[in-house]
């Protein structure tokens, strides 16, 4: 651009020198502060309307202009402080008596009850409540909670992330949660009397159905396959399912492929001979047992036998019976089972959630295979995929109040069965 014509005064700081070069100036005295403006035509008869327009005073003698570079240059004479340009804001005086009453709204917000944040709310909870203690329903899915259970629930481990497990997280601050965490996983271990040589476990897990989708993702890649029991028969629709029109229902049955077995008409027990045969046919992954209303005693012994014939993993969903088993008044699936799900809601009486044990260590030498010698051992391998299925890859941050609140129920569970 050719400035060389402009009857500004305003220099830009070069001089020309004999070798033809530029050399940047440095300006000696204070700089002025300058404001950049949107280019405007002015005329004489509407300065006066623009300026009480603009709130402006009419006498621009202390202001000059400039343009440069086709921007409107707008600043103060030097007589005139820099403080008191144009774009100042001015402060407006608020009442002590004001501001402490926005103190005082403030801290009332944190501290009120349902009742007074939330009226409708509160009415719909106070219907719901009395329903619960007034109705009957059979529901085996659902259970009666303790007062520590929900005060667990409704603390402040609720404002806590703690994306990881134990002694490795992603956040800082997490020392007392990686304490209730750990105490949570030993009495989980300790209520159903397993060894932490050889079992490990994870509380993270958002519900059953997560936990379940979680010991897949980790042991499983997309397509693989799985047998559980039909809905029909009793089975957890979690375990694969399809309608009759051959849509897939669930996450199980849509990424992995999943075949169902079923009990026999006649008897209502499962019919463990086609069971076998299937599996043999159908050399699934995971061989899963458990179900949601399947009412009898689960032969893990006889799973056990078929899971190893076809090289399954034997994984077992105790959801329904998980308090049983705690209180030893069914079958234990952890005699037999390589993996075992639960919720923690149901007959363990703790708060919504899911649960998942899984073997760790040496695996035990199989029956008419000689012993193993030097490096032959196998070990597990279940511990460090199921945890990383958990997070990151299916969950974000565990719930640190659901966590607290089932190291209350386990705690009661093993009160109960030694007391």
């Amino acid at each position: 651009m050719d400035l060389s014509n402009s009857s500004s005064t305003l220099s830009l700081g070069f001089s020309q020198l004999p070798d033809d070069s530029a050399s940047l100036q440095r300006d000696r005295k204070q700089p002025i502060p300058l404001q950049l403006l949107e280019p405007r035509a002015r005329s004489p008869e509407n300065n006066g309307a623009a300026a009480a327009e603009n709130g402006e005073d009419e006498d621009d003698s202390d202001v000059e202009e400039f343009r440069i570079l086709g921007h409107c240059i707008k600043r103060r004479r030097e007589s005139e402080p820099a403080s008191s340009s144009a774009s100042s804001c001015k402060r407006i005086p608020i009442a002590a008596a004001d501001v402490e009453e926005r103190r005082a709204a403030i801290r009332s917000w944190g501290n009120e009850s349902i009742s007074e944040a939330d009226p409708d709310l509160f009415e719909i909870m106070e219907r719901e409540k009395n329903r619960q203690a007034k109705g009957i329903e059979l529901i085996a899915s659902e259970n009666f909670v303790c007062k520590a259970v929900m005060e667990a629930l409704g603390s402040h481990l609720t404002n806590k992330y703690s994306e990881g497990l134990p002694g490795e997280r992603y956040y800082g601050g997490n020392q007392y949660i990686d304490e209730i965490e750990t105490l949570c996983q030993e009495r989980a271990l300790a209520a159903f009397d397993l060894d932490s040589e050889n079992w490990g476990v994870n509380v993270q897990p958002y519900s059953c159905t997560s936990a379940n989708f979680e010991v897949y993702t980790g042991l499983l890649l997309p397509g693989d396959r799985i047998m559980g029991l039909d809905t029909p028969s009793g089975g957890n629709t979690s375990h694969g399912c399809y309608m009759p029109d051959g849509r897939k229902v669930s996450g199980a049955s849509i990424f992995f492929e999943s075949l169902p077995y079923k009990v026999n008409p006649q008897t209502g027990y499962i019919d463990f001979d086609k069971l076998e045969e299937r599996a043999m046919d159908f050399h699934p992954k995971i061989l899963i047992c458990g179900g949601s209303s399947y009412p009898r005693e689960w032969d893990y012994g006889r799973f056990r036998q078929i899971a190893d014939k076809c090289g399954a993993v034997l994984m077992c969903d105790m959801a329904q019976v998980s308090g049983l088993v705690a209180a030893k008044e069914c079958a234990s699936p952890f005699d037999y089972c390589d993996i075992v799900t639960s919720t923690t809601h149901k007959s363990l009486r703790g708060p919504r959630g899911g649960i998942i044990f899984y073997r760790k260590g040496a695996k035990p030498r199989k029956r008419g295979t000689p012993p193993p010698q030097g490096n032959e051992i196998e070990y597990y391998n279940f511990e460090e995929k199921i945890n990383f299925a958990v997070f990151p890859s299916l969950q974000g941050g565990p719930h640190n109040n659901h966590i607290s609140a089932l190291a209350i129920a386990l705690k009661q569970a093993c009160d109960r069965r030694h007391g």
